[in-house]
């Protein structure tokens, strides 16, 4: 019984650790690219104040049948609407439906500071 023991104990030692769990990487960021195709309006996850702008970050679809291809800000004493377009490149080929995670970084006039930011597809 003590052989037993003392064998499993030993074999635990030998097997070797679980990789470490690797972070899931981070949104892919992306910027305009006009002349797009039949351009749509697009709903965001979630839109940051970063430095003197918004991070946004949406759910779209892979290049080049879907990109990013106009965004509009509209700024208020009260708020900052941030609209997102998303069309497909002429000639885009074989399109593969799988969703990724997409960002962009919007340029504002004026920091956000206390400003209500919402998304202009909604």
């Amino acid at each position: 019984m003590r052989l037993l023991v003392v064998a499993a104990a030993v074999a635990a030692l030998l097997v070797p650790a679980a990789a470490p769990a690797q972070a899931a990487p981070g949104p892919k960021v992306v910027k305009v690219q006009k002349g797009a195709l039949s351009p749509k309006k697009v709903k965001w996850l979630t839109a940051k104040p970063h430095m003197r702008g918004v991070r946004v970050v949406w759910w779209s679809g892979v290049e080049p049948c879907t990109v990013l291809t106009k965004v509009t800000v509209k700024e208020t004493k009260k708020t900052v609407r941030i609209t997102l377009y998303e069309g497909s490149v002429k000639d885009a080929g074989m399109c593969v439906a799988m969703a990724i995670k997409k960002a962009t970084y919007v340029k504002l006039k004026k920091p956000v500071g206390k400003r209500v930011i919402l998304d202009g597809a909604r």
